[in-house]
């Protein structure tokens, strides 16, 4: 069977393509968006289910794209089958809005971390084990009243950066 490729297509802010995406195609000196995001995306698959189960049920609340810029670009990439059914699985079990909001969650989740720990920091923390038990107790400790969706995930990804190394 052929390794069949998606044409997956999703909303990003004009800033994102520019400051985040561009960034991310130099940091890691790769010049298609679809291995960026391939590359990001085996890097991170296996923790990403257990980061979304920490906060369950998003209860497909729509997932703001960018408070400061309202111009809207359509961005294309190509993935995997396989990784673009482990995506779909996840929108379902999780109830997210959609599949594009997990697809800028990674996006996000690596430009803060390499813009904190630099692409070889980065990447030398991303390849090791997370413990959830850690990082479950400290989000749910920070996590007060936090209603909205976004903001929980906000939170979890920035506990995540901010304390990596902990985690590990």
């Amino acid at each position: 069977m052929k390794n069949k490729k998606h044409l997956f297509h999703f909303i990003v802010s004009e800033s994102m393509n520019s400051n985040v995406i561009d960034f991310l195609l130099k940091e890691f000196k790769i010049n298609t968006f679809s291995k960026l995001f391939e590359t990001m995306f085996h890097l991170i698959n296996k923790k990403i289910p257990k980061m979304k189960r920490i906060i369950g049920n998003c209860r497909s609340e729509y997932a703001v794209i960018d408070n400061t810029d309202d111009k809207r670009l359509d961005k294309y990439l190509r993935i995997s089958e396989a990784d673009y059914l482990r995506i779909k699985r996840w929108h379902s079990l999780y109830n997210e809005f959609g599949m594009a909001s997990t697809v800028r969650d990674i996006i996000l989740f690596f430009y803060n971390g390499v813009t904190k720990y630099g692409l070889e920091g980065f990447l030398g923390i991303v390849g090791k084990k997370l413990k959830v038990d850690k990082l479950k107790n400290d989000f749910l400790g920070k996590m007060t009243q936090l209603l909205n969706i976004t903001a929980q995930k906000q939170l979890l990804y920035a506990l995540v950066i901010e304390n990596y190394p902990r985690y590990t």
